[in-house]
């Protein structure tokens, strides 16, 4: 029987926030597994990065792999292995096994960030993606306001063993209801091999050369790179350069989420509305440039929540553009896969490297927090430069296109 499209998408965004609710399981559990096993905050903070860096590996091979694999088959593999890496978790009995559960986390995440958007890609045709894709950008947001809040119940009877078994059932019912309701439609180009080997390899090289691809990636890596760089020191930045108590400051950052949940369905009816997404990718750029070089710019308490709220609305405009644009940006409907991989690898890498930058600059000028300015002002420049690149491209692109078919018209007849 066919499925329904938006059953299928919306199975795969619940899919997302259970991921989320994995992966950010750590941050309101830290301390408690800290003192349980004994380690300080370097080997607790791995307990994330770790994550971070597997998923950059397995986003670039999860593409690749949907050459040759079905996407949903991949989508089985990625919960299993995360299945499995919750349920390690929960019988570790030192860091050293509790970082191996965390590993074969990172495996599934990186694979599902490139996966889910893949699948929807598949269901829906260029015209009607924006919508299922501005969606599925709320997996984040939900999956860290669901958890941060279910933890603090749960560790209140079962410790932080309790959230990891809450997780770990959270996969196995998530998997089978992966397994039914979700599928690939029987007109996809994704998994369906090549002749041969070396055809395959053709494939993927022409999307690794892609300078449109490239371009969606450099986009991807400043937005990861100044989202996670600003997440990770708001609270900081407002104890210290705004003598916060940090109580409040974690509250009052904390509501970024909500503004994240807003920026969804905002993003959802502009997706709708505009047709030329290249374009659009621009805009949302220059605006998300301006919000990241005003980030450590904020000189008194009451500007806090009101900047966080408008920023978690912007931080959503990003994402589900990138994802709207890169199944056209893609070589071709069987090498999608590849080129989401490489931007959404994009995507961790920023995020991994932009909290160990900004934190160095700040800790080089002796926590001066505006000393981060210049840096997010130049990370929010990339940017765009990168946004203005993929537009002309493509718009070089479909131009040749045209001018293409126009000379072979004549040979038709």
């Amino acid at each position: 029987m066919k499925k329904n499209p938006w059953v299928v998408a919306m199975f795969v965004i619940l899919t997302g926030v259970t991921f989320a609710m994995g992966q950010f399981k750590v941050p309101p559990t830290m301390t408690a597994v800290m003192e349980d096993m004994g380690v300080g905050l370097t080997m607790g903070g791995l307990l994330m990065s770790v994550v971070a860096i597997t998923a950059i590996v397995c986003a670039l091979f999860g593409g690749i792999l949907t050459v040759k694999f079905r996407p949903k088959k991949l989508g089985m593999f990625a919960l299993g292995c995360t299945f499995l890496g919750n349920l390690v978790g929960f019988f570790a009995k030192g860091i050293e096994l509790l970082l191996v559960g965390r590993l074969l986390e990172g495996v599934g995440f990186g694979l599902i960030t490139v996966l889910a958007p893949t699948i929807i890609a598949e269901w829906f045709p260029g015209e009607k993606r924006g919508r299922p894709m501005a969606l599925w950008t709320m997996w984040a947001p939900c999956g860290i306001l669901i958890i941060f809040n279910v933890s603090n119940i749960i560790m209140e009877y079962f410790t932080w063993r309790g959230v990891w078994a809450f997780t770990t059932i959270l996969f196995a019912v998530m998997l089978v209801l992966f397994k039914i309701f979700v599928d690939d439609p029987e007109d996809a180009g994704m998994g369906k091999a090549s002749v041969s080997l070396s055809k395959e390899w053709r494939a993927i090289s022409l999307e690794i050369k892609s300078p449109e691809i490239w371009m969606l990636t450099l986009v991807f890596t400043i937005f990861g790179l100044g989202c996670a760089a600003y997440s990770t020191f708001a609270p900081t930045f407002c104890v210290e350069h705004l003598g916060m108590d940090l109580a409040a400051a974690n509250i009052k950052t904390s509501l970024m989420t909500f503004g994240m949940v807003a920026g969804v369905f905002f993003m959802t009816a502009i997706l709708s509305y505009i047709k030329n997404l290249n374009r659009l990718l621009v805009i949302v750029t220059v605006i998300t440039g301006i919000f990241f070089s005003l980030s450590f710019c904020l000189n008194a308490e009451w500007q806090v929540i009101p900047f966080v709220l408008v920023n978690g609305i912007v931080l959503q405009m990003i994402p589900p553009v990138v994802f709207a644009v890169a199944p056209d940006a893609a070589r071709s409907p069987q090498t999608l896969g590849v080129a989401l991989g490489i931007a959404t690898a994009g995507d961790h890498l920023g995020a991994f490297v932009g909290t160990v930058v900004l934190g160095a600059i700040v800790e080089r000028y002796g926590g001066n927090w505006l000393a981060a300015v210049p840096a997010m002002i130049l990370f929010a420049l990339i940017g765009i430069i990168g946004a203005v690149n993929f537009w002309y491209l493509m718009k070089r692109r479909r131009k040749n296109i045209r001018t293409t078919a126009a000379l072979a018209q004549p040979f038709a007849h």
